[in-house]
């Protein structure tokens, strides 16, 4: 007979790629014959201090540094095992919709303020500890889960890379950009992904992507508008630097102890080929500056995006609550996990951080440095490279396991010689190639 349970907390970090959690099952297996159904969730709230270069050049707009954010998450799913012992689930995230400022939410989409939920990741998984686990749907591929250096555990996750925090309400000219794993360019597109069993501590595995699309994304599709089509292979007009398809990515990762020392070790590369141009994309000739292929197009040169090419190396240590991460990706992409154009530099990244848990308290900080093509465009008056940093410090206290309380304090920086970052409001001066920001939040999230 089997049985309905609703799953404890503790598997709550399993189905959040934000845990940290690398697994593609659940952390105990139920019995054979019974599932486990679950309804989790994460209700945020915090207030923010932001102070930025973009504050107040925005065309006479002025941003107040006091505001607050928050947001609600859920977790629905189940696990089970069959008869056989042929473990099996499925696990959805459900998150805050954004939505245009308002006075206070409203139920219909005219007032500019609707909210709701929308899936992130929606995925089932079976298989078996001895065969490994196929996971199929919205969900997180081997570039993460076959990955470590990068955590959202302290500071209850509210870093540069959130998606709700006080990361995600730093003006967006003043963020810093990072080619942070954990990424919703990657993580909510449909997929199939494939982790063998550990064997002597050792993990492969391998995804495959047909487009970057989740579902019910460009599935009706029309010959007419072909850009809406998920499965468009090339058009005349270009789908954009950021529309992929025949993604591919493979991983191997180790862990094992060492005189109470925890290690893991993996690499990861990933694979993409851009949407296809059949004219190629227009670049506009410069004085003296030859064609990137020398080809030309009615008196202008046109060239196409190159191929996506990252690798992954990823490293962690913990001893005695002490964890030491790192994360470091280097290729032929540009920021966002958009494709290059032929003369752009290949982008390089790293991230260092350390987390120290002890009782109820976690402390943790990082930071990360990226060097990428940015802005720059072959022949244009800009820097070849755009720098990026960004540093993070946060805290937490748990005044129970579904309780707790944290503080967060973000740094970021970004430089591209030539570059105006402000120069999306045609009344801001020149100048601004070199911005920077400072945030502070405190604020508490319930877990369930």
């Amino acid at each position: 007979m089997r049985k309905y349970l609703l799953a404890s907390a503790a598997s709550l970090g399993l189905m959040v790629a934000a845990s940290g959690a690398a697994h593609a099952q659940a952390a105990k297996a139920p019995a054979p014959g019974q599932i486990v159904v679950h309804l989790n969730g994460l209700l945020n709230d915090q207030i923010n201090m932001i102070g930025a270069t973009g504050d107040n050049v925005q065309g006479g707009n002025k941003l107040n540094p006091i505001g607050m954010a928050g947001f609600l998450r859920l977790y629905p799913g189940f696990d089970a095992t069959t008869e056989n012992g042929i473990q099996y689930g499925a696990a959805v995230e459900l998150r805050t919709a954004f939505s245009s400022a308002g006075a206070g939410i409203q139920e219909n989409s005219s007032s500019g303020s609707l909210t709701g939920l929308a899936i992130r990741r929606a995925y089932a998984y079976v298989g078996t500890p001895q065969t490994g686990f196929v996971r199929f749907g919205q969900t997180d591929g081997i570039w993460w889960l076959l990955s470590t250096g990068e955590y959202y555990n302290f500071g209850d996750g509210n870093l540069w890379n959130s998606d709700g925090g006080v990361g995600n309400a730093v003006p967006s000219q003043d963020h810093p950009a990072g080619l942070f794993t954990s990424s919703g360019a990657l993580y909510t597109t449909n997929k199939i992904v494939y982790i063998s069993p550990d064997i002597d501590g050792f993990k492969a595995g391998f995804d495959f992507e047909p487009n970057s699309n989740g579902f019910k994304q460009g599935e009706v599709c029309s010959l007419s508008a072909a850009t809406g089509c998920a499965t468009l292979s090339s058009a005349a007009g270009g789908a954009g630097n950021a529309r992929r398809k025949n993604t591919i990515t493979g991983g191997l990762e180790y862990s094992g102890e060492f005189s109470g020392t925890g290690v893991t070790l993996a690499v990861d590369y990933l694979h993409a080929a851009p949407v296809g141009n059949s004219l190629g994309a227009l670049e506009v000739p410069q004085p003296g500056v030859p064609a990137s292929n020398g080809k030309t197009l009615f008196g202008q040169t046109y060239t196409g995006y190159k191929s996506m090419g990252i690798a992954e190396f990823s490293g962690q240590v913990k001893y005695a609550g002490f964890t030491l991460g790192a994360n470091v990706k280097t290729g032929q992409v540009n920021d966002g996990y958009t494709f290059l154009l032929p003369g752009q530099r290949d982008l390089l990244f790293y991230e260092v951080t350390g987390i120290y848990d002890f009782g109820p308290y976690t402390v943790g900080a990082y930071y990360f440095n990226q060097q990428s093509a940015g802005a720059y465009t072959l022949g244009s008056s800009y820097g070849r490279t755009a720098t990026n940093y960004g540093i993070a410090v946060g805290a937490n206290y748990a005044l129970s396991k579904n309780l707790g309380l944290y503080a967060t304090y973000l740094y970021g920086h970004r430089h591209q010689a030539g570059y105006n970052f402000i120069s999306n409001d045609s009344t801001v001066a020149t100048g601004y190639d070199n911005v920077q920001s400072q945030a502070f939040s405190l604020g508490a999230a319930l877990k369930w």
